[in-house]
């Protein structure tokens, strides 16, 4: 395997998405604090308000870095020209170049929950089951592509981060359609890397993190094994897999496109 250098050491131009609270947050803030002077952290999200609070925290201990904000819906996939000119529209806006940096990132942590209270053969409308694959898939895909035909210079590393779950190797009762988004995700990075040799890929499922989206499946879901991660206390707070994946990226040594568990790195 070709020998990698820490990816934390060159002027970056980084992307989170889902960036506004939990794992997304953690990332942002962990991550900031790793990259060098003049590097540019771009935060994406639904919620710009909370974006700012985000943005406010990483610039506490980040003074040295340009923290920008982008409101996004992973979900409106028609709205075309969003996705294609919103990377470069960034760089216009903000008087800075692609050239100007070393090194290009995007984590692709956007994602949702399915309607956990229902089983497969109980999943019927086509609406919601479309709309969940928008914000969990197809949405992902076309910002990765927008992202990598505007930071198009190969003979710089590029890396795609992309968070998902254990669930993409285990099927859980009533998360068909939540397994079934994070296995088609890893499947498509695997493709890519294939496609794309000069891309540095990762797939990162963090565990059993303590964040919103967990505290309503646990209050939701049928699946009642769900709910005994936080009494046998394998619920984490999300810095603490946030740690780990920044050890992996510092390493730089994981073989391209793998999938990495955060809770079997311990």
């Amino acid at each position: 395997m070709d020998k990698h250098c820490n990816i934390f050491i060159l002027k970056t131009f980084a992307v989170i998405t889902g960036a506004s609270r939990g794992l997304g947050r953690s990332m942002a803030i962990q991550f900031g604090s790793k990259f060098p002077d003049g590097s540019v952290l771009v935060l994406m999200s639904r919620n710009v308000d909370d974006l700012e609070s985000v943005k406010s925290e990483v610039m506490l201990s980040s003074p040295n870095i340009k923290v920008l904000v982008q409101q996004y819906d992973q979900g409106d996939v028609e709205n075309v020209e969003f996705f294609k000119g919103v990377f470069s529209n960034i760089l216009f806006e903000n008087c800075i170049k692609a050239s100007d940096f070393d090194q290009y990132m995007i984590v692709h942590n956007c994602a949702s929950l399915c309607d956990v209270t229902k089983r497969s053969l109980e999943v019927s409308d086509f609406h919601s089951v479309r709309t969940y694959y928008d914000i969990n898939v197809t949405g992902m895909i076309l910002l990765n592509t927008s992202f990598f035909q505007t930071f198009s210079d190969s003979s710089k590393p590029r890396i795609v981060i992309n968070i998902s779950s254990a669930a993409a190797c285990v099927p859980l009762l009533s998360l068909g359609l939540y397994c079934s988004s994070k296995i088609a995700r890893d499947m498509y990075m695997r493709v890519l890397a294939e496609e794309e040799p000069s891309l540095r890929i990762l797939t990162f499922a963090p565990g059993c993190a303590d964040t919103d989206m967990a505290r309503e499946a646990e209050a939701l879901c049928i699946n009642n094994s769900l709910k005994n991660f936080r009494a046998d206390g394998i619920m984490k707070h999300p810095d603490e897999p946030i740690a780990i994946l920044v050890k992996i990226l510092e390493e730089n040594e994981f073989e391209n496109a793998t999938f990495i568990e955060s809770d079997k790195q311990l």
